[in-house]
């Protein structure tokens, strides 16, 4: 089977990378499923047959997306011909671990612990082993770049120590996940006056950052209340649940950060007052990556963001708190039944961390 890959990649390499990726893909759903879903107290049933089935079309796809329309490609990162190649094979896992966790929590409002503990082992070793799988570097400063004069800014330990920076830029990504995803949890249980936000959500934006790194993390983290807002109902049906589980749609928009990251992270606007303006001129123009290489400008932006998130959970708590004209319901019947639904408390002989639910 290998030296047929090998001798597929050598004679075609378009077909043969989409065969890997599929490949890789479909090989991580079809050994995790099953385990994921026993560790969750699930019956298996078809999940492992469909996620195999849906590892291979997602896998193929998002090879064909790196390789042939370089999706992934900007204009710091230039990893060798080699491991150019291997990043597929290194999202195509990471892309069959989030198929596993989006089955498990849409089945049981739940997240193995074993599968994110494995990605975040495999996304930090392989990141540190190889030293050039990072999506964006660690720090990149886009505003010190002069159009056809110098470039952005790259701090020199990056280039000399690419192990290092590997392992660091895994890392940072991972922290950056967790931390995020822990802070907004933290606001939201004090703000609502409940849990709304599980453990496991924690862990799998860990995993998430493991793969793609800190600035890929947080966007797919403000992309995926979005996708929660517009395919929410369809979660729910397909869980079957009476809350609506939160991993799948963190996973999904890690799905399509991986797809698209070129044009986000070269995303760029004029948004001058008069007239047309130049986007070289900073003060003219919005790009994404000049945002993440400006320290003051992101954790303004990040203030504002919490205090947004914060707000609007408080006009939650509110409507919560309106009388109801058929029954009148105790708060903490309401907060109770809330705590129940979200699955807050994992049975302790299973496996696995509570999701979190909407």
């Amino acid at each position: 089977m290998i030296e047929w890959l090998q001798q597929l990649v050598a004679q075609s390499p378009e077909t043969g990378w989409l065969v890997v990726g599929s490949v890789v893909t479909a090989a991580v759903c079809g050994a995790l499923t099953r385990p994921a879903m026993e560790a969750c107290d699930l019956s298996v049933g078809r999940w492992p047959a469909i996620m195999t089935l849906v590892g291979l079309l997602v896998g193929a796809a998002l090879a064909f997306s790196m390789y042939e329309l370089q999706c992934q490609k900007t204009p710091v990162v230039l990893p060798s011909a080699k491991w150019q190649d291997m990043r597929i094979v290194y999202h195509a896992v990471c892309l069959g671990l989030l198929l596993v966790i989006t089955a498990t929590d849409l089945a049981s409002l739940y997240i193995p612990n074993f599968v994110v503990n494995l990605g975040i082992v495999i996304g930090i070793s392989a990141a540190t082993f190889s030293g050039e799988l990072q999506t964006e570097h660690l720090w990149v400063d886009w505003n010190e770049e002069i159009a056809q004069i110098r470039g952005p800014y790259i701090p020199e330990w990056i280039k000399l120590h690419q192990h290092w920076h590997g392992l660091a830029w895994s890392v940072s990504g991972a922290v950056v996940g967790a931390g995020l995803t822990a802070v907004i949890r933290k606001i939201a249980e004090f703000v609502l006056g409940r849990p709304a936000m599980g453990s496991g959500d924690v862990t799998l934006m860990a995993m998430i950052g493991a793969f793609l790194g800190w600035q890929p993390t947080v966007i797919a983290f403000f992309i995926a209340p979005l996708l929660a807002l517009v395919l929410g109902p369809l979660a729910r049906r397909i869980s079957r649940e009476s809350a609506v589980p939160y991993g799948p749609f963190l996973a999904l928009a890690a799905i399509l950060v991986m797809f698209t990251w070129r044009w986000i992270w070269m995303f760029e606007i004029d948004i001058s007052t008069f007239g047309s303006g130049t986007l070289a001129d900073r003060a003219t123009s919005f790009a994404v990556r000049r945002l993440f290489g400006d320290w003051v400008l992101l954790a303004g932006l990040c203030v504002v963001a919490v205090g947004g998130t914060t707000g609007l959970m408080t006009l939650v708590r509110l409507f919560w708190s309106l009388p109801i004209s058929r029954e009148q319901v105790e708060p903490e019947k309401i907060a109770s039944q809330g705590a129940v639904a979200s699955g807050v408390e994992p049975r302790p002989e299973l496996d696995h961390s509570p999701s979190d639910s909407l």
